[in-house]
This record gives C-alpha cells, sequence and structure tokens, in this order.
C-alpha cells in the first residue's frame, strides 16, 4: 500500500510456537504465469487501490497489540507490476491490502479480486512454506512474492515475535515509462 513498497525483505524470528507459526511464500510471477494470455492482457490494463487504513483501525481495535506506528496511507498501484531487475510481470494484489480496482464497479472489482485471492491461495505448487527454527532468517523480494503467517498458535497462548528490515524499492510499474 506504501507510494514505494518494500523491495528485499529480511525477517527473523526471536519466539516461535513450539508448533505452528509457519510463513507461507507464493510467487506472484508464477501466480500471473498460470493465467490464460487474454485475462492476463485485460488484468495488465488495470489499477487496484492498496490501503494501509484497515490494517491501522484492526491494530487499533487491539488486535495486534494495539499499536500504530504511523499514519496509514492509500496508494493507487498497477494489478500487474514487471520486475525491474528481471523484467518479469507479477500480480500486485493481495487479501490484507488490495481494496477495489479502478473504474469497475464493485461486483466486477470484487468478483476478479477475489478469482485473484483464491488462485494464489490455492497455487500449491508455486508456494514455499518456512517452518521457523532457531536462527532461520529469511529473504524474499516483496516486488513479486506474498507471504502470509499461519496463525495456528494463538489459541494455544503461544506467540511469534520477530524483526524485520524492509528497504523502500521503486514504485510499482507495468510499462518502462511510468518508472522515471
Amino acid at each position: 500500500y506504501e507510494q514505494q513498497p518494500p523491495g528485499i525483505t529480511t525477517l527473523f524470528l526471536f519466539d516461535t510456537p513450539e508448533v505452528g507459526g509457519d510463513t507461507l511464500f507464493v510467487s506472484q510471477v508464477e501466480a500471473y504465469n498460470r493465467l490464460s494470455p487474454s485475462f492476463r492482457s485485460y488484468l495488465e490494463t488495470l489499477q487496484v487501490v492498496h490501503s494501509g487504513f484497515e490494517q491501522a483501525a484492526h491494530s487499533l481495535a487491539g488486535k495486534r497489540g494495539g499499536v500504530v506506528k504511523r499514519d496509514p496511507v492509500q496508494n493507487v498501484h498497477p494489478l500487474v507490476r514487471v520486475h525491474p531487475v528481471t523484467g518479469e510481470k507479477a500480480l500486485y494484489v493481495n487479501r490484507q491490502f488490495s481494496r477495489s480496482i479502478v473504474g469497475l464497479k464493485t461486483e466486477e472489482s470484487d468478483g476478479i479480486l477475489e478469482l485473484l485471492y483464491s488462485h494464489i491461495e490455492k497455487g500449491a505448487d508455486f508456494q514455499a512454506r518456512i517452518r521457523w527454527r532457531p536462527r532461520t532468517v529469511v529473504l524474499w523480494d516483496n516486488r513479486v512474492t506474498a507471504h502470509s503467517a499461519v496463525v495456528d498458535f494463538i489459541s494455544k497462548g503461544e506467540r511469534r515475535h520477530g524483526a524485520r528490515i524492509t528497504p523502500q524499492a521503486e514504485r510499482p510499474y507495468i510499462d518502462s515509462t511510468q518508472s522515471k
């Protein structure tokens, strides 16, 4: 949802649950490649509203420690972005921050986003699952990788606590003339 979202991200955990608390990673490049060529072409014409307001409200409601580190923001990004180094195209949507597709009716936007979320979430053969062990450090490219914690440990009273280093990258673009 940032104007210049994260690039390479590093995550390591200080405390992990005895069982559970894994992290799932999915290749947004492969998720894009698995769609039909005509659908990919259509998606490349679309822009998506990305918002941090809902995450901030969730935290203020006491769900994530009640702390909001800064004012939330909202930005519009292409639904498909190009990686600036590899030139690969990738979906640039996620259930947590993508809110609506610009210019579409609500039911159209919701339908396409739900189809994409489901496609991403069910793509087991383009996902990786990390089981955290002591001294595990994971790096990924946020520009083309989606991730999600598996929250299967909270009912046992355990916690998952770590640190993340997340430098900013370029503003997402689909057309190389937009990167300047």
